[in-house]
This record gives C-alpha cells, structure tokens and sequence, in this order.
C-alpha cells in the first residue's frame, strides 16, 4: 500500500471516528434527557440585519486632539478671538457668545433624560428575567425575593404614613356615588365604614351624616341608601367581610302648631352596588415599581413559553435595549449641551494647538459646519462592535463607511484595533444576532470629518466571501450529516 493511499485512509477513519462520537454523544444526551427535543431554523442562529457581505453596528464618537465649536439654534456668536492658522494654548478663549437659551428648556432636556435612562433600566430588568425564564429553578427566588423586598418597603411606607393594618374600624363615610333609577331620575349612594358592633337603627345611620340629609318642614319624606361596609375582625386592614344595603326613609310630620315629629323606617335592600375596596394605597414610587416587577416576574413563572419562544423574545429584547441605550445617550448628550451653553458665555481651547478653521457664523451653522476648529495632530475615533461569526472576515486596516444619525453627515474610517474579549454590555450591540458574542472594535477617522463630539452613527463594514456564506450555518464546519438538536439545557 502507498504512502498516499495510507494517508487518505487514516483521514477518512479519523473522520468517521469524529462523526461517530458526536453522534454517539448526541444520542446518549437525547435518551439520557428523554424529553422533547427543541428543532431550530437556521435564521434563529445566523445574522439577520445584514445585506449581501457588509454588516451594520452602531457606535459613539470621541475625539483625540481635535476641538470643533458648532452653534445650537439658540446661540449667536458675539465675539472670535481667534484666527485660522494661529497657534493655541489649553486654555485660551475661542469665542464669545449669546444665547437665548431657558433654565426651563435644560429642565425639559434633563426630564427626557431621566425618562430615557427609567425607560433603558426596565428594558434591561426585563431581559435578565427572561434570561432566567430559561431556568424556572432561579426565577422563583427571584421572585421570592421580590416580595420580601415590596414587603419591606410596604411596611416602612406604612410606619411613616401611619397606617397600622390592625387599627380598628371606626364608623366614617368611605365614598359616594350618583346614580339612576329606571325613570333616569339620579338618586345618592353614601358608602359608610361599619363595625360590627354599632347599633343599626335609622337615628343611629342619619347621625353620622352630622343633619345634612335631615328632613324638614318643605321635605317631609326623604330616602337615604347606604352601604354599611364591614371588614374582618372590624381592621381597617381585614379583608371586605360584608356590604349591606340599607335604605333609611325618614318622615316629618306636624303633631301642631308648635309641635313635629320625625320617624324613621329602615329596610335592608339587596339592588345597591357593592363597595369596591381600594385597598391601602401606596403612593410611593419605589413600591410601584417593584409591584410592576412581582407581576412580570409571576407571568414569567405561570407562562408555558418554549425555549425557541424565549429566545425569540431574548433577541428582540436585545434590540430594545439598545435602541434604548442609543435614544437614552442622545438624550444626555442633548442635556449636557444644553447645560454647558449656560456657562460663562466662552468657549476654551482644550489642549495646544493650531487653528484649522474660522467660519462665518451664519454660513456654518447653515452648512452643519463648526465655527472653529483647532486640531493637536489628532482626530475622531469610533467605537462599535462586532459578531463572533464576523472575526475571520473583518481586519485591522479594513474601510468602514459611517453616517451620523444626528446630521446625515457621511465619511469613512479605518478599524485600529479589534478587542480580544467579548463586550459585557450586551446592549452596545449591533443589528445581529443575540445568540453570539460580541467584540469591540475602535475606527479611525480623520478630523477633516463633519462628525461632531459624542455624536451616535451608524457603521457599516464589508465581510469577506467565504465568511459571508459560513454565516448562513451557525455551526460552520460541522458536516457529519446529523440535525443538530438543542435540549432544554444550556
């Protein structure tokens, strides 16, 4: 037997004997686990935001070296005290400016921040829940927890109003309302807290309404329906036990000429609308939300959802945070803005430097231009994040095209440097998938780029052939010819 022929046996036999014990494992897996086996499309695992061989990611801008001064529409420059060409020190006044700007228009801005940033919170609360719907062994403590802490709060809201489940029922009017009989006339319900113990006589009722519902010589007769509310254990805290409908008619009559008599006719009706108990209520923010959190958290423990159900929700959840993230960023990017345009009226070299340009005021803020520019040497740098499924087919030195979301403004930059280590932050993701990790990358972009200082832009980079189409299997170099199932473990 050749040497050639000897090798390409041995290849092939290492090959079934690899196809064989992942089969073999995947089939002891499956009788071990003995349940269902969840099958996945292939779209559940390979990219789904991307055309041809580029992908999408979104990235914030900083800058290294480089001041531009754009104008807001409520500033008006009144002075530049510098020329194009002219050397710089850190320090050194820019421009002078006026503005019309409100403490009421910052407040507004710093209101949609702090919405932005509740919003992007809840969002993130909510994917780590159905992260840990995959295991309803850590949910439920989860859970468990939660109400120990709304518990807690409650009764901390309870010592500082006053409120004491255990204190008794005393007899007070609760609510009441207006409604119509058959003729569409209106008649009065008065709902009345009762304990057990009061004396149920028409005297007793019509007392506590200190002679406002008291009949008189021009109204004889006059009908009173109550609902006398009773608790259990007469708590203020014990559930509704009883709503009883009683109607109180009250008659005048005149015995002479000095003289009149009132009586009292009472009945129990069962036709009044019941008490609806409101409860103690809460007006504290942080026991609302945590009330907000318990109910999630029950509906997730109480839902039946699959796995493939679960991380369809997972990855949209994924985008939702960071749409949030970017809309939350822009919103404290438009609040500092705003609170820096508030100062002294200057604006301040930042570093040493030579001044690259001086623009009429008008004409940039016209054009998106800045009014200023004074450069150290350096430039933009933009930081995105890159599939896993992406790390063969994108380099260091690869041209990345970049638009901002903020101005339109277009330009290209070079990728410097891709991180080692997937990104923590799984909500400073690009449009992929959420099933994979994500790296961080950093491009370079010129200065003589229209981008402005922490402005948000979307980037777009190419992928190489072959990447492209291993991206259509999730597992790229598998071909034993078996279907891949997913247990209900990770």
């Amino acid at each position: 037997m050749n040497k050639k022929l000897k090798k390409t046996i041995i290849i092939a036999a290492v090959a079934v004997a690899v196809c064989g014990a992942v089969w073999g494992g995947l089939t002891i897996a499956r009788n071990a686990q003995r349940g269902d086996v969840d099958v996945y499309a292939v779209s559940d695992f390979s990219m789904t935001d991307y055309w041809g061989d580029t992908s999408n990611t979104s990235g914030s801008v900083t800058t290294d070296n480089l001041q531009k001064i754009f104008l807001s529409s409520t500033q008006t420059v009144s002075k530049v005290y510098v020329t194009e060409g002219e050397q710089v020190k850190k320090g050194m006044k820019l421009i002078s400016y006026d503005t019309t700007l409100s403490e009421t228009e910052v407040e507004r801005a710093r209101i949609q921040y702090d919405r932005q940033a509740g919003q992007l919170q809840e969002a993130k609360d909510d994917l780590k829940l159905l992260q840990k719907a995959k295991r309803k062994e850590e949910l439920e403590p989860e859970l468990d927890k939660l109400k120990k802490q709304l518990e807690e709060e409650k009764a901390k809201y309870d010592q500082q109003t006053g409120y004491n489940s255990n204190d008794p029922v005393t007899e007070q009017l609760l609510d009441t309302k207006t409604l119509k009989d058959k003729n569409g006339q209106e008649y009065k319900v008065y709902y009345y807290a009762w304990p057990s113990t009061s004396e149920l006589t028409g005297e007793h009722l019509l007392s506590g309404f200190g002679g406002r519902l008291r009949v008189s010589e021009t109204t004889p007769v006059l009908e009173t329906n109550i609902v006398l509310v009773q608790r259990s254990g007469d708590k203020v805290g014990g559930y509704i036990q009883a709503n009883w409908g009683v109607r109180v008619t009250e008659n005048y009559r005149q015995v002479s000429a000095t003289a009149y008599e009132i009586t009292q006719d009472v009945q129990l009706v069962t036709n009044l609308p019941e008490y609806k108990d409101p409860g103690h209520t809460y007006n504290s923010e942080t026991i609302k939300k945590l009330e907000q959190k318990v109910e999630r958290v029950q509906e997730l423990v109480d839902s039946a959802m699959s796995w493939h159900d679960l991380d369809i929700a997972i990855g949209e959840k994924y985008k939702e945070v960071n749409q949030l993230e970017t809309s939350m960023k822009v919103a404290k990017l438009d609040l500092e803005k705003k609170q820096s345009e508030l100062g002294d009226g200057n604006v301040y070299a930042e570093f040493d430097g030579t001044v690259k340009a001086v623009r009429n005021a008008t004409e940039a803020y016209n054009s998106n231009e800045a009014v200023v520019e004074v450069s150290g040497g350096g430039g933009y740098y933009v930081t995105g994040t890159l599939s896993e499924m992406d790390l063969g087919s994108v380099k260091i030195g690869d041209t990345v095209q970049i638009s901002s979301w903020r101005t339109g403004v277009n330009c290209e930059g070079k990728i410097v440097s891709i991180d080692d280590y997937p990104t923590q932050n799984g909500s400073n993701w690009g449009d992929g998938n959420s099933n994979v990790s994500y790296y961080p990358f950093q491009v370079f972009v010129s200065e003589d780029a229209n981008l402005q200082p922490y402005d948000y832009v979307e980037m777009q980079y190419q992928k190489s052939a072959k990447a492209d189409a291993a991206n259509s299997m999730y597992l790229q170099s598998f071909s034993c010819g078996a279907a891949t199932p997913r247990s209900g473990a990770d």
